[in-house]
């Protein structure tokens, strides 16, 4: 096989494996063509930290 015809070979594999795909996994601004549910966002719960006693003056 001449290095032309190998060259040829692997642009038409690259080519042709490319073929059927819907596209890249993510493009900013456009729909995704499958239902993605939206996330939820969960806030942790704030720490309660105890109330300090208040100090009894004898």
């Amino acid at each position: 096989m001449k290095t032309s015809q190998f060259f040829l070979f692997l642009v038409a594999c690259s080519a042709l494996t490319g073929c059927g795909q819907i596209g890249p996994l993510y493009l900013p601004g456009t729909d995704s063509p499958v239902y993605v549910p939206p996330e939820s966002k969960v806030e942790p719960e704030p720490e309660l930290k105890p109330e300090p006693k208040p100090e009894e003056n004898k």
